[in-house]
């Protein structure tokens, strides 16, 4: 059996875990992993991740995300 750790203890998130936690669309949430604009991506090979502080700092710090 494979234990998955809280959500609010992971470092980096998936996409889907992102915007579940944010409220963000998932297709804002891709939109934004391919701007690079914003440096909350972490490359893992093929796979992206989500930069835990980073996504949250950025979260706190905008007031508009142009979809």
């Amino acid at each position: 059996m494979k234990l998955k750790p809280d959500l609010n203890q992971m470092m980096t998130l998936s996409a889907e875990e992102a915007s579940l936690l944010s409220g963000i669309g998932i297709r804002t949430i891709y939109r934004m992993m391919n701007n690079p604009q914003y440096d909350f991506v972490l490359w893992i090979g093929k796979k992206r991740r989500i930069k835990r502080e980073a996504f949250e700092k950025m979260i706190s710090e905008t007031t508009y995300i142009d979809d």
